[in-house]
C-alpha cells in the first residue's frame, strides 16, 4: 500500500500546533490586562475568538469545497487540526479571565478545574485524536463547553452588556449547541428525534442556568476587599476594621463593606451586597458600578442596623443580579 505524503505545511502544523494553546493563553492574558487600559485592542483580540470559532461547525464535506483539490485528500486531518486549534483557543483564551474571577468558593473552583481539564485534554493528542475526535458525542460536548465559555467571556467586552445578559446569551448558545448532541444520541424517526432533542436542549439550558452560582463572572473580579469602620468620601480610602468585632463596636460604628471591582471599560453593572447572618440573608444593597478603572471601581455599602442579636458569623457576598458570586467577606461578632 502506498502511503500518502503530507504537504510540508501540514507536517509543520502537526509538529508545532501545540503552540496554539500557548498563544491563546497569551492572547487571553493580554486581553485581560488591556481590558482596563486599551479596550479597543482588547476587543480586537476578543472578536477574533468567536469569529474563528464558527469554523469549528464546518463538516468535512463543506471543508472539501473550500480546499484546493490537491489538499482534499488531507481534509479529515485538516478538519481535526482546525477543531483542536479552535478548542484550544477557546479554553486557553478564556482561562485568564476565569482564573482572575474565581474565589475561594468550592463550586467555582470545581468549574475552573473542569475548564482546565478540558483545555488539557485538547493538547494531549492521544486523548484528543484518539478519544474526542472519534466520538461524535464527546466532540459535541467539547463544542458546547467551548461555545459557552466563549460567549460568556467575550460578550461583555464586545457589546458592553452586563454579566446577567451575557450569561443569558451563553446559556442560549449552549442550548443550541446541545441540539446536535441530543439528535445524535436519540434513535427513531427524524421528526421525533428533532422534537425530543429540542426539548432536551431546553432542559439542559435550564439546568445550566440553575448552576449559574458555580460559574465565575468572567469579566468581573474583586481586589483588595475589606471591612472598614469608615470610608473617606473625598479620597475614597477605607479605614480597615478587624474580622472579629464586639457588639458595642458594631452598634457604635456600623460597618462598611469595601469591594473595589474590576470591570471592562464601558460596562455598567448593578451588583449586590448580600449581608448574611448565620446562613440567613438579612439585607441586600444594590450598587451601580462602571468599568475601566485599573484599581477597580471603588464600591462600598454601609450597614448600621444589625438587629438585637448580632452575635455570630456574618458574611457579605458580592454577587451579580443573576447571583454569580464575585467575592465575599467574612467576620464574627462576639
Amino acid at each position: 500500500m502506498t502511503q500518502t505524503v503530507q504537504p510540508r505545511w501540514l507536517q509543520l502544523w502537526s509538529r508545532y500546533r501545540h503552540l496554539v494553546a500557548l498563544g491563546s493563553f497569551a492572547a487571553g492574558l493580554a486581553s485581560f490586562l488591556l481590558v482596563q487600559r486599551q479596550e479597543r485592542v482588547a476587543q480586537v483580540l476578543v472578536i477574533l475568538l468567536p469569529l474563528s470559532w464558527l469554523l469549528a461547525m464546518l463538516e468535512a464535506r463543506g471543508l472539501n469545497r473550500l480546499l484546493p483539490a490537491r489538499w482534499q485528500t488531507h481534509s479529515q486531518a485538516v478538519l481535526g487540526y482546525v477543531t483542536q486549534a479552535l478548542h484550544q483557543e477557546s479554553f486557553f483564551f478564556t482561562l485568564p479571565f476565569f482564573i482572575a474571577a474565581v474565589n475561594s468558593d468550592i463550586p467555582q473552583a470545581l468549574f475552573l478545574l473542569l475548564l482546565g481539564s478540558l483545555g488539557l485534554v485538547s493538547i494531549i493528542d492521544p486523548l484528543y485524536f484518539g478519544q474526542v475526535l472519534k466520538r461524535p458525542l464527546l466532540l459535541w460536548l467539547f463544542h458546547v463547553s467551548a461555545g459557552f465559555i466563549t460567549v460568556l467571556a467575550a460578550a461583555p467586552m464586545l457589546w458592553q452588556i452586563d454579566t446577567t445578559r451575557s450569561l443569558h446569551l451563553a446559556v442560549a448558545a449552549a442550548g443550541l449547541l446541545c441540539l446536535p448532541l441530543f439528535y445524535l444520541t436519540l434513535r427513531g424517526r427524524r421528526w421525533w428525534r428533532l422534537s425530543a432533542a429540542a426539548a432536551l436542549s431546553l432542559a439542559a439550558a435550564l439546568a445550566l442556568w440553575q448552576l449559574r452560582g458555580a460559574i465565575p463572572p468572567a469579566t468581573l473580579s474583586v481586589h483588595d476587599a475589606q471591612l472598614a469602620w469608615q470610608v473617606d468620601t473625598g479620597s475614597r480610602e477605607p479605614q480597615p476594621a478587624p474580622r472579629t468585632l464586639s457588639v458595642a463596636e458594631l452598634q457604635r460604628h456600623g460597618l462598611y463593606a469595601w469591594t473595589p471591582i474590576h470591570a471592562p471599560r464601558g460596562l455598567h453593572e448593578i451588583i449586590l451586597h448580600q449581608w448574611w447572618h448565620e446562613g440567613r440573608l438579612v439585607d441586600t444593597i444594590a450598587i451601580e458600578i462602571r468599568g475601566g478603572r485599573e484599581a477597580g471601581y471603588r464600591a462600598w455599602t454601609h450597614k448600621t442596623a444589625f438587629g438585637e442579636q448580632p452575635r455570630g458569623r456574618w458574611q457579605v457576598r458580592v454577587v451579580t443580579q443573576s447571583d454569580q458570586l464575585i467575592g465575599q467577606l467574612r467576620f464574627t461578632v462576639q
